[in-house]
């Protein structure tokens, strides 16, 4: 532990004599790099004499013309110069974004995938190249104490929205598959009989509080044994992607997949809809109070009530 301290102590006191040396093997000379740094060229050379004690070696020729590296300054360089560089651009990183806003959105990768992209060149649109967006999809919410997102659009009962919360789409689910699936397993009769079909099933995790097939079943009666095992997924874009293909039958979020129900590509197999006490509930951390993260909100929420449902 001595030893880090110690090492710590010694970065410290040197690391503005570092960035010098460094500015020195650029330029070759203690005036120039003194110039870059707002210092005097006595300052400079004063600042690389200390590094040199400090290090005990000697890290330029001074020669008539300027300096040269010696052969220790260029293994010193070797390791300093790439630190530099990704230090320059991370703080460089952080100044952009602090005249830049960010705005995070986290979302479920349904959300995200169905909902949030094929309008994103519409709110770039809007907000012009003001703001910069970031979409974190997740099968899970943040945690409570998660406080780097600034919006939150995650699966939650509609009974523990609170004030400043808003109900985007409540969770009403139907059975689709392809066309082409549809016609193959004709005729289904009634909703019970999707107990004898490949079902193509996302992965719940405990915390999660979307609809499953066993509560589509169970909320429309339907008891029985499954002849077939699911094939189940952890992400619904692959659930979509297997029922476009023709692998079984999926659940539907209405208002995610409306899209793909209007041109055809995936029908409803029967008639029968599912409503939970569920929905899609879109929440703002209340400590960030910048106009980016309000506008975003806003435009969201402008979005889905003007847009009429399916």
């Amino acid at each position: 532990m001595d030893d880090i301290n110690k090492n710590n102590t010694n970065l410290s006191r040197n690391l503005v004599a570092l960035y010098a040396f460094e500015l020195v093997a650029k330029h070759g000379n203690f005036t120039s790099a003194g110039e870059a740094l707002g210092l005097t060229q006595s300052s400079i050379s004063q600042r690389i004499k200390g590094l040199e004690i400090d290090l005990g070696v000697v890290l330029f020729k001074r020669e008539h013309r300027g300096v040269s590296l010696t052969y220790e300054g260029l293994r010193l360089l070797n390791v300093v110069k790439p630190a530099m560089t990704q230090m320059g651009y991370a703080v460089g990183s952080l100044l952009e974004r602090k005249s830049k806003p960010r705005v995070r959105i986290s979302a479920d990768f349904a959300f995200s995938t169905f909902w949030l992209l094929p309008r994103l060149a519409y709110l770039r649109e809007e907000l012009g190249d003001e703001i910069e967006i970031q979409i974190l999809a997740s099968t899970v919410p943040p945690g409570l104490d998660d406080t780097d997102c600034d919006i939150q659009i995650h699966v939650a009962p509609i009974s523990q929205v609170k004030p400043g919360e808003i109900l985007l789409l409540e969770e009403i689910v139907a059975a689709i598959c392809s066309p082409q699936l549809l016609e193959k397993i004709t005729p289904i009769r009634s909703s019970a009989d999707l107990l004898d079909v490949q079902l193509l099933s996302l992965s719940k995790p405990a915390t999660a509080e979307w609809q499953t097939w066993q509560g589509w079943f169970d909320s429309l009666g339907i008891t029985g044994e499954r002849k077939k095992n699911y094939i189940s997924f952890n992400n619904y874009d692959m659930v979509t992607q297997a029922a476009l293909a023709g692998d079984g039958v999926a659940l539907g979020w209405i208002g995610l997949i409306d899209g793909l129900l209007s041109n055809g590509s995936l029908v409803k197999v029967t008639n029968d809809v599912v409503m939970s006490d569920a929905g899609y509930v879109m929440s703002r951390d209340p400590a960030n109070l910048g106009r980016g993260p309000r506008m975003v909100f806003d435009w969201i929420a402008d979005q889905v009530f003007s847009t009429p449902s399916a």
